[in-house]
This record gives structure tokens, C-alpha cells and sequence, in this order.
């Protein structure tokens, strides 16, 4: 139940605090008056989207909050997942809408999305415009409509899961089908291609190495003629570096300092006879060889015709030969891997058709009985001989079970029954909406409901029936109504006024509770536009019924 609303700079309203209580109120106002606006404040509780629009002129931003008290089990357990600490079952919902665009929203101090918001403003508080009717012209509403009367929201929660695994087991068999067939008529193609890239059997790193070996050979007389040079200079220099050696080692022995000298010159003459071997052994492997030149040149060829052919290199190459592998293993196992897809969407389907088929069930059984309820309230708002029924028809299999529902009406004694969308008047959509509403409320948790206008349009006996109805919702509801009717104004537990009023120059919406002579005034201006002595008295009248 919605316990207080608190706006601030939101329009045309400055400031607003209001307390409110069990039962039936109403709000009433001249056209223009704010009403619109106040509902508006309480949609964005509600989770609506924000419009920095909607901050006052001259101020940084607006807020609205609003205080609600709930023991329902599905929104305590809604803002449990949301880890909102709700003890004691009061909510302080509040929505901050900055001039520059930005917003937030928090409950009992917590930040949530405005998504989730939306979540919980459906549990919290039904809202019917004067429009609502419109929703009766969409299939997916009016099942559901069903639905929830059925009590198959988790059924339905577990056929949705259920279908979307068998479409996606349905798009998996459908592609790999494909795929397979596809690698089955490129096999041949891709056996040729794979005989030839296992052939070339390709190394990474081996065309490089290739080049530096076929650089070799074709410079072996070159590197032969430089070496030989080489070695003969180092020989000669081995010769000189010996007989330098001996001649110091001759001169240390009058003078012991010159050890170090004769220790490093022995060192390189080591290093040098080192260098001067590993020439003479590169010298004797290397052979100049026509038929090895021809075998690596003729290697290095192959190995840049399959790059030409197979990606520009070497690793795409390979990666494309594993793929090729791959794609036949998938040709040669497909029929198998295939019977696996199959078998494994048709358990789907069968497990999807099954909970389907209990959807079903328990859609006719509750279309069955909500068409009686409704059927019920439709005569209680006046239409006395209205038939009403709830078709439930099969189709083929969707993300909604395997049903069609169609609203079906007869409105007046002797008329066919037909589909809501195609027959019924705007009046007569409105009192069909009401009649739904009333029939699904006495079934669901919600315990705030809100009729915006709903009443448009109506007047007379029809008046008095719509405003009896709300009347006897409100005995186990927290009900707001807006309307211009003096019917349903007579019958409020609490009448609350709108109206503007100016201060410093500038127009201010405000709302107030008003009793005793102000809610006679209220009263007389709804009957008859204006507060006239006649119009005075009707009004007292009515409110002593």
C-alpha cells in the first residue's frame, strides 16, 4: 500500500507532501489542474523513463519519493534478490532527475536500475488508464491475461526455457546439416589439397633455413678461397706469436714481472690455434655439390608454390591443411554426429510439446473460469445481457506455448459472439478492461491499484455501476481513482483536490484532502460545472446516501 508521496520540483509542483490511507480515494481537479502531473511523479517511482524536462524551471533537480508498506511474499522476495534489506515490509522508493538528464533511483537507501524499478512497480501498484483499453487489441497481453489468472507463470517460465533450447537445437542441426553437406561436396577438392600440403609435409622456420644453406653451397668456392687465405696468415702469425713467447719467456727469468705478459700471450697463442682449427674443419666440410644445390633450390621452390597457393605462408598454410583434416573428419562422422543433433532436438520438441500441452490444459481451465467472473462484472456495469467468453484455440509451437487466445463478446441480447478487437465501442472496451481488471485483482497480489480516467466517457447507470464497483474493490485494495464523475467522487473514502493557484508569478500545482463543505463544493462542480445553490444541494444529497 502506497503510505506517503513527497514531490519536489517536479513541473509545475514546488513542494508536495501527501499521507494516504486504506480504501477508496479519489483525485479530482479541472482539466489542467495537475492531474497529470501528480500521476506522472508516481510513475517514476513506478519505474517509467525520466525526461529532464520534468525538473521545475530554476531548479537543479527534482525528486519524488514515496513511502509503501507490503507483507506480499513476491516483492519481499524481489528486492531479497536484489539484496534490499525490506524488514518490517516498508519501502522507500526514490527517483532523482537531474537538470542535466541524469537520474537515479534507490530503495531503502539502495541503488537499483530502472528496469528493476519497472520490476517492482509491477508488483507494487496496477495501473489502468483511460487508454488501457488499448491493450485489449494486443494477443500477447490477453494471454497474458490467462496466464496469470492460471497460475502458469512458472510453467511458462519453464516451457520459454525449454523452447529456446530446442530453437537453438533446431539452428545448431540446421547449420551443421549444412556444413557437413557442404564438406561433403568439397571432400574431393579438399583430399586433393591436403594430399599435396601432407606431401610438402611444411616445417616453420625450414624455408629460412633453407636459404642460409643454399647461400652456403653457392658460395663455396668463395668461402674456400678467403679461408685457405685465412689459414696461411694464421699460421705465419702462429709462427711469429711462438717465437715472441719464447723470447719473453727468456727475458722473465732476469725479471719475474714479465710472468704476466708471457701467461697472456700464451692464452692467445691457445686461442688463436683454436680459431685456426675450426677453420681448417669448416674448410673440409664445406663441398660444392650440384645435385644437394638442385635438391634445396628445388625444395625452396615447393615450399613458396604452396605459399602461392595456400595464403602467403608457410602458417597459413599448415592452418589450412588442419582445417582441411577437420572439415573431412566432420564430412566422414557427420551421418553420426548428425543422428546425435537429431535425437537431441526431437527430446526437446517432445519435452517442449509436453509442457505446452499442460499450458494448455490449465489455460482452458482458467479461461473458463475467468470468462464466467468477467462475464459477471460486465453485467454488474450495466451490460445486463452480455455473453463473454475466452477462447483457447492450438497453434503451432512459439515462444508463448502452443495456444491462441481470443476475447470473444456478445454485447447486447441476440448478437453473435464475436472477437472484442473487431466489435466492441470505446465505452464498452472501457467497462470490458474494468470487468478484467476487477477478475484478475481478486486473484493477484497487488494490493495498490490505480485507475487513471478509466471512467471516460461513461455516465448514468453506467456511472453508478463503474463507481459500486470500485467501491466494493476497495474493501480489500488500496484504490485511487481519477475522474470527473460525481458518481464515483460520492463513494471515495478520501477526495483529494487539484487545483493551481499562483505565487510570484508563477503557477503552482497542489493537491489537498478535502472534506465537508470544500468536498461539497468539489461535488457540485463535477455535476454541474459550477457550485449554484441546485447543484450545492444535489451534491449534499448524494453525500449522505
Amino acid at each position: 500500500m502506497l503510505e506517503n508521496l513527497r514531490v519536489r520540483n517536479y513541473v509545475l509542483i514546488d513542494s508536495l507532501d501527501l499521507d494516504f490511507s486504506e480504501g477508496f480515494s479519489v483525485l479530482t481537479g479541472e482539466t489542467g489542474s495537475g492531474k497529470t502531473i501528480i500521476m506522472g511523479a508516481l510513475g517514476l517511482l513506478l519505474g517509467q523513463k525520466a525526461d529532464k524536462e520534468a525538473v521545475r524551471s530554476g531548479s537543479d533537480s527534482a525528486e519524488i519519493s514515496g513511502t509503501f508498506f507490503t507483507e506480499d511474499k513476491l516483492v519481499l522476495d524481489y528486492l531479497e534478490s536484489l539484496d534490499i534489506d525490506a524488514e518490517g515490509g516498508e519501502l522507500l522508493i526514490k527517483r532523482v532527475i537531474k537538470a542535466n538528464g541524469r537520474s537515479s533511483f534507490s530503495v531503502n537507501g539502495s541503488s537499483i536500475t530502472r528496469s528493476q524499478g519497472e520490476e517492482l512497480g509491477k508488483l507494487l501498484v496496477d495501473v489502468s488508464s483511460q487508454h488501457a483499453h488499448q491493450s485489449l487489441m494486443n494477443d500477447s497481453v490477453l494471454m497474458n491475461m490467462v496466464d496469470e489468472f492460471s497460475d502458469n507463470l512458472d510453467l511458462l517460465e519453464k516451457y520459454k526455457k525449454c523452447y529456446i533450447d530446442l530453437r537453438e537445437s533446431e539452428r545448431k542441426l540446421k547449420e551443421s546439416a549444412e556444413l557437413i553437406q557442404k564438406s561433403i561436396e568439397e571432400a574431393e577438392y579438399m583430399r586433393f589439397c591436403l594430399n599435396e600440403l601432407d606431401s610438402a609435409d611444411l616445417k616453420e622456420g625450414e624455408e629460412e633455413e633453407l636459404k642460409e644453406e643454399i647461400q652456403v653451397i653457392s658460395s663455396s668456392e668463395y668461402l674456400r678461397e678467403n679461408l685457405s687465405s685465412s689459414q696461411d696468415d694464421l699460421r705465419q702469425a702462429e709462427s711469429y706469436l711462438s717465437s715472441s713467447l719464447a723470447c719473453i719467456r727468456k727475458a722473465e727469468k732476469k725479471d719475474p714481472r714479465l710472468l704476466e705478459y708471457s701467461e697472456r700471450l700464451e692464452s692467445q697463442s691457445i686461442e688463436l690455434d683454436d680459431i685456426f682449427t675450426s677453420i681448417r674443419d669448416y674448410l673440409g666440410s664445406i663441398s660444392f655439390s650440384e645435385y644437394e644445390l638442385e635438391a634445396k633450390n628445388s625444395r625452396l621452390s615447393q615450399i613458396q608454390k604452396i605459399k602461392r597457393r595456400f595464403g602467403g605462408s608457410v602458417e597459413e598454410a599448415i592452418r589450412r591443411r588442419e582445417e582441411y583434416r577437420e572439415n573431412l573428419r566432420n564430412a566422414e562422422e557427420g551421418e553420426d554426429y548428425l543422428k546425435v543433433l537429431e535425437r537431441n532436438t526431437e527430446e526437446l520438441r517432445n519435452k517442449a510439446i509436453d509442457l505446452a500441452s499442460k499450458l494448455s490444459d490449465k489455460r482452458a481451465k482458467g479461461a473458463d473460469k475467468l470468462s464466467k467472473r468477467i462475464e459477471e462484472n460486465l453485467q454488474r456495469l450495466g451490460m445486463k445481457s452480455a455473453k463473454f467468453k475466452i477462447v483457447v484455440d492450438s497453434t503451432e509451437l512459439s515462444s508463448s506455448g502452443a495456444d491462441s487466445v481470443a476475447f470473444m463478446i456478445a454485447a447486447n441480447k441476440g448478437e453473435k459472439m464475436a472477437d472484442i478487437q473487431n466489435t466492441s465501442s470505446g465505452g464498452e472496451l472501457s467497462r470490458i478492461m474494468l470487468a478484467i481488471k476487477v477478475s484478475l485483482n481478486s486473484s493477484t497480489g497487488v494490493n495498490t491499484l490505480i485507475f487513471d480516467e478509466i471512467d471516460s466517457g461513461l455516465g448514468g447507470v453506467v456511472a453508478n455501476a463503474v463507481s459500486e464497483e470500485l467501491k466494493k474493490i476497495s474493501i480489500g485494495h488500496q484504490v485511487f481513482a481519477i475522474t470527473h464523475l460525481s458518481q464515483l467522487a460520492v463513494k471515495a473514502d478520501n477526495h483529494f483536490l487539484v487545483y493551481k493557484e499562483e505565487d510570484k508569478g508563477r503557477t503552482i500545482s497542489k493537491i489537498k484532502k478535502i472534506d465537508g463543505e470544500d468536498r461539497v463544493k468539489e461535488i457540485a462542480r463535477l455535476l454541474s460545472g459550477e457550485t449554484s445553490d441546485i447543484s450545492l444541494e444535489h451534491a449534499r444529497s448524494l453525500l449522505e446516501v
